[in-house]
């Protein structure tokens, strides 16, 4: 496990669904899926840190910009759930999005490392997840077909 203050100074963080990645001046980037902090890469001799990471911001917002049902699932997921445990809640709505009472059971009223919200919430989380689905296979097939 890494520690971050092994590495200087942070540039930023970028969050994405279920991860979280840390950009340092020594030229490394650590990301946390929820189970600590661990390398995920280290930025080439000539290349600099600061632009990686900036390149790693824009694509993030260009791409949230394209997907906006996306970017309000992550939003609702991370309100829901901090990073240690939105893995648990966003596999639970992948694997039953239609069963927003068997997410709950599932990830709020278990055995342990339980998430705190209702089942509405659990619910809008749900229906967020499948605009995101069905927005990002129409972005697919609508890219498709103007490559064809």
């Amino acid at each position: 496990m890494a520690k971050l203050s092994s590495h200087g100074t942070e540039i930023g963080r970028i969050v994405y669904t279920t991860k979280i990645d840390a950009y340092f001046e020594d030229g490394k980037v650590l990301r946390n899926a929820g189970f600590g902090w661990k390398l995920r890469a280290k930025v080439k001799d000539g290349h600099s840190i600061y632009n990686a990471y900036t390149t790693a911001i824009e694509k993030q917002k260009a791409f949230l910009a394209s997907h906006p049902f996306l970017a309000a699932y992550r939003k609702k997921l991370h309100n829901l759930a901090g990073i240690g445990k939105a893995w648990k809640l966003h596999t639970a709505v992948s694997m039953m999005p239609q069963d927003p009472d068997g997410v709950w059971s599932e990830t709020c009223d278990g055995y342990g490392d339980n998430v705190s919200a209702d089942i509405d919430d659990v619910s809008k989380l749900c229906t967020l997840y499948e605009l995101a689905v069905k927005e990002s296979a129409e972005l697919r097939a609508s890219k498709t077909t103007a490559e064809a």
